[in-house]
């Protein structure tokens, strides 16, 4: 519409003969409605460049909270506007984000913070502190940056909880065949899907302690094709007494994966369940690729076996 300049526009409106009778009652009246229609183009442009001007500046944000937390940064949808960081490994807590719109010349950034270990009047004291201090840092500019840094100052004065160890899940070399102790959780096999020549698959079971976690473990690597396995990347959580989640992760020479696989079961609230991700590499590097890879495989069944509604299972074999 604006290809030519606005004032012509503007002039083949105020002289066309199309513009109906009824449109302009006398000339005072056509002066009128000629500086509406001016004022009303005028400002539809300029709310355009506004809107243009707050989604650039929350890209270039964006783009720069990435580069400063790659290794703890993921996005939670395909919208580029909501997204988590691991900002506590102590505490597996985990800070969500999600920008309306209107960031950040109209509205603050709305947060969800995942804190598995802190509970109670903790909590809500942390959670207050720190929507007083966006209150007090957000005066219409970018403020994300900030925000994280002080939400990471207040995990570091909360004294780390006492939480029951899992040992990793060890090599088939260590385990010795049928030597299982009481009973072994049901484990449920996603289905396995190959991206350039590397092959992941997803295993689940509902789990009551740390100690169903290691029977898990122990089955798994029972069957050959998964202890041969490149990686074997695991991460539970697991409520205890007193509103205490007991969570824990192994990268098993992935590096960062654990905790991105536990970052994915905080975010979707999953409890009394351990996940492991089987990856065979095929000699191709996937970069930062495999993170998205990994937690898909997660997402998806933990999804397929309604996990968090505690809907059915299916089984499905391991190939």
């Amino acid at each position: 519409m604006f290809s030519l300049p606005l004032i012509c526009w503007l002039q083949f409106l105020y002289s066309s003969p199309l513009i109906p009778p009824c449109f302009f009652f006398s000339r005072k009246v056509k002066c009128a409605n000629f500086v509406k229609l001016f004022q009303l183009l005028i400002g539809e442009r300029m709310d355009s460049v506004q809107t243009n001007f707050d989604v650039n500046q929350a890209e270039e944000e964006m783009s720069a909270i990435e580069s400063i937390y790659s290794d703890d940064f993921a996005y939670l949808d395909d919208s580029g506007r909501n997204f988590s960081i691991l900002i506590s490994n102590e505490h597996k807590a985990s800070l969500s984000f999600h920008l309306q719109p209107g960031y950040p010349q109209e509205e603050a950034p709305s947060y969800t913070l995942t804190t598995p270990s802190i509970r109670g009047e903790i909590r809500q004291a942390l959670c207050e502190e720190l929507s007083g201090f966006i209150g007090e840092t957000f005066h219409q500019q970018c403020c994300l940056y900030e925000i994280i840094e002080k939400a990471r100052e207040l995990l570091l004065q909360i004294p780390l909880p006492a939480v029951e160890a899992v040992q990793p899940l060890r090599r088939p070399e260590a385990e010795t065949s049928g030597d299982l102790v009481g009973d072994v959780p049901e484990i449920f096999h996603g289905e396995p899907f190959t991206e350039r020549r590397s092959t992941f698959q997803a295993h689940l079971a509902v789990v009551r302690s740390a100690a169903d976690v290691e029977a898990v473990g122990r089955e798994l690597r029972r069957n050959r094709k998964i202890a041969e396995a490149t990686h074997n990347i695991m991460a539970y959580r697991i409520s205890a007494e007193g509103g205490v989640v007991i969570s824990d992760c192994d990268d098993d020479g992935e590096a960062q994966a654990g905790s991105r696989l536990l970052h994915l079961l905080n975010i979707m609230d999953v409890n009394g369940v351990v996940v492991v991700i089987s990856r065979w590499f095929g000699g191709i590097l996937l970069g930062p690729e495999r993170f998205k890879h990994i937690t898909n495989a997660a997402r998806n069944i933990l999804t397929e076996h309604a996990v968090i509604a505690g809907g059915p299972v299916t089984r499905t074999r391991v190939t």
